[in-house]
């Protein structure tokens, strides 16, 4: 009897020894989990949500003009580039209820183009009028603006992805796709986090398949960490440098220009969310390529102290500006200029956030009389080649006498988890979550 105890211990020992630890949760087959920041406008507005819910009604790429047809059959303009007509393909929401050319009649109100009229010609064809020659209306119909959102279903879109559940602005939803392909993600939880930081550790961790966006703490470690996991991308966002009228002399303008270290604040106090300027147009919107950066872009306080000197630049009294931005600039010129900052010609800085991922933005917000005449000639002309040269004179004429100065632009950036493929990014859909394969 006491051997037989004994033995019956011995076992028992090594069963204990030899037991293992529960294995991790497998993640559910097709689920891809997405943490993001609280949409600003709400999902129907956010780039990335509205391109899987919503199927735009064309691509545009500002920096060769070409369109790309997606929901329109095809995209037809009269040649003064002022009657724009729409064909359709036949569509359906999520709930079943047809995409006709009346669902975006009725979701097209305060445009950010000049419209005259806007009707729907029959079923599937829309007639657009504008009040002046616009050959930027592509960008307009590749926007989300341009998306047929109907009132009180904003989420409930034609795209390939649908809500499934509520939406909660705290915490976001859960997105199924409509018709599965392959190995791409069937369904998307998208996660609300109020810091980022904690959505990018959760990656690195294996406990998220990808963070979106994320602070300036976390940038040098997305380069170490995910080396070959991680993606950056434009948005269409720029800050400038506007000089009021007592500022009349460009050298006046240039040495403020020149004494701002872009560099040095976009990675510090703006906490690597930009990029420092390098051309009149932020690279979401700009036409063509260009090559080196602008003289205005320039770092050089030797030169801008001379400049001020010559111009007789004696202070510089910024009136408004994004509070960060603002200080931001105050801090180099008030350091590299030597002249003080709350006395003299008034100066702003202004950042635009632009609705259309067209050049012509630049111009609308900024309003700058001197380069009507290009502007005009690129809004009325039907070639690509044509916009961008007009949109090239234009920039070189105000990079030239300079009423405003490029300061930076902002970007995206996002890492991903090892099991994530095919993670893609720009500016018309930030991350695209339709592409994504586990």
């Amino acid at each position: 009897m006491r051997v037989t105890m004994i033995l019956l211990a011995v076992v028992l020992t090594i069963t204990g020894c030899s037991s293992t630890p529960a294995p991790a949760p497998q993640p559910e087959p097709g689920l891809l989990t997405v943490g993001i920041g609280q949409p600003a406008n709400g999902p129907a507005a956010d780039r990335m949500i509205s391109n899987a819910l919503y199927t735009p009604l064309v691509d545009y790429d500002p920096a060769t003009g070409k369109v790309t047809l997606r929901a329109a059959e095809s995209v037809s303009s009269s040649p003064d580039q002022i009657t724009w007509t729409v064909k359709l393909r036949p569509g359906k929401y999520h709930d079943g209820a047809p995409v006709t050319a009346k669902s975006y009649v009725d979701a097209w109100k305060q445009l950010p183009i000049p419209v005259e009229k806007i009707e729907p010609a029959d079923e599937l064809t829309i007639r657009l009028t504008t009040k002046s020659p616009a050959s930027y209306v592509p960008a307009f119909l590749a926007s989300t603006r341009a998306l047929p959102v109907r009132e009180g279903k904003e989420l409930d879109g034609n795209g390939p992805f649908r809500l499934d559940g509520p939406w909660d602005n705290g915490k976001g939803g859960r997105l199924v796709r409509i018709n599965p392909i392959g190995a791409k993600a069937r369904t998307v939880d998208l996660k609300v986090y109020g810091d980022l930081t904690q959505a990018f550790d959760e990656v690195k961790a294996g406990k998220l398949d990808v963070a979106v966006d994320f602070p300036g703490n976390r940038h040098h470690a997305m380069h170490q960490d995910f080396a070959a996991r991680h993606v950056i991308w434009p948005k269409p966002s720029a800050s400038y440098v506007v000089f009021g009228p007592e500022v009349a002399d460009p050298a006046a303008r240039y040495a403020i220009a020149l004494s701002i270290n872009r560099k040095a604040v976009t990675e510090g106090p703006l906490d690597d969310q930009f990029d420092p300027a390098a051309r009149l147009y932020a690279p979401a919107i700009a036409p063509g390529e260009t090559s080196g950066v602008c003289r205005a872009c320039n770092f050089d306080a030797a030169t801008a102290k001379t400049l001020r000197t010559q111009s007789g630049l004696s202070g510089v009294n910024f009136t408004e500006g994004e509070p960060a931005q603002l200080k931001a600039v105050i801090d180099q010129v008030s350091a590299n200029l030597a002249l003080p900052t709350g006395s003299g010609p008034a100066v702003s800085v202004r950042q635009l956030d632009f609705e259309l991922d067209s050049p012509h933005a630049v111009f609308k917000d900024l309003n700058i009389p001197s380069v009507q005449q290009f502007v005009d000639a690129a809004a009325a002309a039907a070639d690509p080649a044509v916009q961008a040269e007009n949109y090239r004179l234009a920039e070189n004429e105000i990079l030239r006498e300079l009423p405003v100065a490029p300061l930076w632009t902002k970007h995206g950036h996002a890492v991903w988890a090892e099991r994530v493929r095919d993670v893609t990014a720009n500016t018309a859909h930030d991350i695209d979550l339709t592409v994504i394969t586990l």
